[in-house]
């Protein structure tokens, strides 16, 4: 079994007054459009940024002597960032999240012309992929949301099922309530705040136990429902592990308090951990990235999938 494994900062508190309250049935259902409207716009500048990372590839592909890490650069950091350290690469994010689709070829050829001067006048970005419309987007993203705020209002009015909206199969609320939330949660906050990529048995709290280490900082990723447990407390709710334990899992989640002494603790037993060095660069950068935005860090996977085309 293979993984698509992914280390991502998360704006916990945007899940706990925005997404959290509205699974749980609170508002209105057009509550979190605005939220939707944005997640859209951040996926065409992910897609375009990563239509230039793939033009880099294509023109550089035989030339190693310009830096350009497929791995880190492609199928690793999110848009096309190329910059060291948690300062550098922040920035770029926050540029990319908040630029119009123009605004991204600026950001994506300033990327580029770090790797070589002469290097954004001789690459075009990758047109071989689209995206679809906006709204195909919207309700890609919507979607999974919609299903369990729509278990939790059943639950509301005692009724023990939900109808899938797309063919009208009966869902038991309960069991998606209690099992589905965290992914979900996760995978949306993503579209908002995107993650690392990687591939395979990387996540950080399964190298430190393999090292005999204690994976300082992380915790179970409750908070990721933590709402729901509250308000459904006659529900079943299981005690996920604080690590990943399959596909389209959420692992262990570092609480922003604690980003910068997880990245300290993994930096000091580096040479104990046994993973190539790229993924441990990718899981630095993206606990250093959640300590200078001020956010959460958690290990999930299958939030991505480069076979799939669903990059960051």
């Amino acid at each position: 079994m293979g993984y698509d494994t992914s280390f991502h900062p998360v704006d916990l508190p945007l899940i706990e007054r925005r997404l959290l309250p509205y699974l749980a049935g609170h508002g209105d259902d057009d509550g979190i459009d605005d939220l939707i409207a944005r997640a859209v716009g951040i996926r065409r500048n992910r897609f375009r940024a990563k239509a230039w990372a793939l033009g880099v590839l294509e023109h550089t592909a035989d030339d190693e002597s310009l830096g350009f890490e497929t791995r880190l650069h492609l199928w690793g950091r999110p848009f096309l960032i190329v910059g060291d350290g948690p300062e550098q690469i922040t920035e770029a994010m926050v540029r990319y999240l908040a630029a119009s689709e123009e605004e991204v070829d600026t950001i994506a050829l300033e990327m580029i012309g770090r790797l070589d001067p002469a290097l954004p006048g001789k690459v075009r970005p990758d047109t071989d992929g689209q995206l679809p419309g906006d709204a195909a987007i919207a309700h890609g993203l919507a979607h999974p949301l919609r299903i369990l705020r729509g278990a939790a209002l059943a639950l509301r009015a005692g009724t023990p099922v939900v109808r899938h909206p797309s063919d009208g199969r009966e869902l038991d609320a309960a069991r998606l309530l209690t099992r589905e939330v965290p992914f979900t949660v996760l995978e949306f906050a993503a579209a908002l705040l995107p993650g690392w990529m990687s591939r395979g048995y990387t996540w950080p709290t399964r190298l430190c136990a393999e090292a005999g280490l204690a994976a300082e900082g992380f915790t179970a990723p409750t908070a990721l429902d933590g709402l729901l447990r509250a308000e459904f407390p006659g529900l079943t709710w299981p005690e996920p592990p604080a690590t990943i334990v399959g596909n389209y899992s959420v692992g262990g989640l570092v609480p922003a308090s604690a980003t910068g002494g997880a990245r300290a603790h993994l930096a000091r037993q580096q040479g104990r951990l046994t993973c190539d060095p790229v993924d441990l660069r990718k899981i630095d950068e993206a606990l250093g990235v959640a300590g200078r935005l001020g956010v959460a860090f958690c290990e999930a996977t299958e939030v991505y999938s480069g076979l799939e085309g669903n990059l960051n």
